[in-house]
């Protein structure tokens, strides 16, 4: 037994091994059950980015454009464009150049001349802003931007160039003007108003409408026999009257003071009488009131000419351009910087399209300084009989 004992337990084992592989089954591969895959939807493209994006995300680079300036320019053209010479915009922008030119060194910073060539290019031309910017060579925000500086940098210099005579000289210079026109003696000034056509107002818009039917600033203004204008009061709505306006103005609070005298003011017959106001006899019953009436309205005709001069030069004025796009107290100010530049032109004899005509064939006018203490009408009686009886 001993001896076959290994050889029975490897039999043994081998038929146990036999018997277990019998009773243990054979694991089943397991079947991988494929079920259809439904189709990836396709990916979406990103959406395209808006404009807003575009300008965020990409910078564009600026683009600069060639700026107007007086070099390559002959004088005619000069005065054609700007309706002043060379040397009175050289010397105006000498005057303002403190208020408008740039406060950086940057490259590309607006010039002070630019600016002042841009502005009064908008003024003589009446071109709305995005016209007159694109043949400055600015952009229409930037032109906006500047536009009330270089006004206000004008307007601070306005007794500079619009005002009375300051010593007795300037006085009888500016009698002689005016006697010369038609022979009415000791006249300093002749008065009246013009309206200014604007776009209407948001606020109170119905007292900016005139007689005509459109709305404006009705706009005093003083003339010498050159058509220089001496005083001016743009404040007021189109509904005011001329006579309403001279009432609130300073020039009447001067006369009814004493502060101005010397001489009288000549008027249309919208205006109520003065001792100091010249106007038209309303029903002239005898020679001497049709010459004095005639003398008047040649005297007073300086104010039609200083208008249709005003507004020939600067078109931004004149109603055939559509009128200001501004609020009214924008619009007055333009009307100030334009007669201060209508007066730089006065001063260097730009030439105009007409001309007043005055008479050299007029006896020396009288020495005796007029008074004001009579009554209008007295006053105005008083002057029919010393200067136009003798005549007729």
């Amino acid at each position: 037994m001993e001896a076959f004992g290994p050889i029975m337990l490897l039999l043994l084992k081998a038929e146990q091994e036999e018997q277990r592989k019998i009773k243990r089954p054979k694991r089943r591969k397991e079947l991988k059950v494929v079920l259809p895959q439904k189709p990836k939807p396709k990916p979406k493209p990103p959406p395209a980015p808006t404009r807003k994006q575009q300008v965020l995300g990409v910078r564009r680079p600026r683009i600069f454009r060639e700026r107007t300036g007086l070099e390559g320019m002959t004088d005619e053209e000069v005065v054609e464009r700007y309706h002043l010479p060379k040397g009175a915009i050289m010397d105006l922008y000498e005057l303002i150049r403190v208020d408008i030119d740039p406060l950086t060194q940057r490259s590309h910073a607006i010039p002070g001349m630019v600016k002042l060539l841009n502005c009064l290019h908008f003024f003589t031309s009446g071109s709305f802003q995005t016209k007159a910017s694109a043949v400055g060579g600015v952009s229409q925000s930037t032109f906006s931007r500047f536009l009330v500086p270089v006004i206000q940098a004008l307007k601070k210099h306005v007794h500079l160039f619009i005002g009375f005579p300051t010593n007795k000289s300037g006085w009888q210079s500016l009698k002689r003007g005016f006697y010369q026109i038609a022979g009415l003696p000791h006249v300093i000034g002749a008065v009246d108003c013009t309206h200014v056509a604007l776009s209407a107002p948001h606020e109170r818009e119905e007292i900016y409408r005139n007689k005509k039917g459109y709305h404006s600033v009705n706009v005093q203004i003083i003339a010498d026999s050159d058509c220089k204008i001496l005083s001016l009061f743009s404040a007021f709505p189109g509904s005011a009257n001329e006579s309403f306006i001279l009432r609130q103005s300073s020039v009447y609070e001067g006369f009814e003071s004493g502060k101005i005298g010397g001489g009288w003011l000549v008027g249309g017959s919208f205006y109520t009488c003065l001792p100091w106001l010249l106007t038209p006899v309303t029903e002239p019953s005898t020679d001497a009131d049709k010459l004095y009436n005639e003398a008047q309205s040649r005297t007073c005709s300086v104010m039609e000419k200083t208008f249709k001069l005003l507004k020939t030069r600067f078109k931004c004025l004149n109603k055939s351009g559509g009128g200001l796009q501004y609020d009214p107290t924008k619009v007055s100010d333009i009307i100030v910087a334009c007669c201060i530049l209508h007066n730089i032109a006065v001063q260097h004899n730009v030439p105009a399209d007409f001309i007043v005509e005055k008479s050299r064939k007029l006896a020396k006018m009288p020495d005796t300084e007029p008074e004001h203490s009579e009554s209008a009408q007295a006053v105005r009686s008083r002057i029919i009989k010393n200067y136009f009886s003798c005549k007729c």
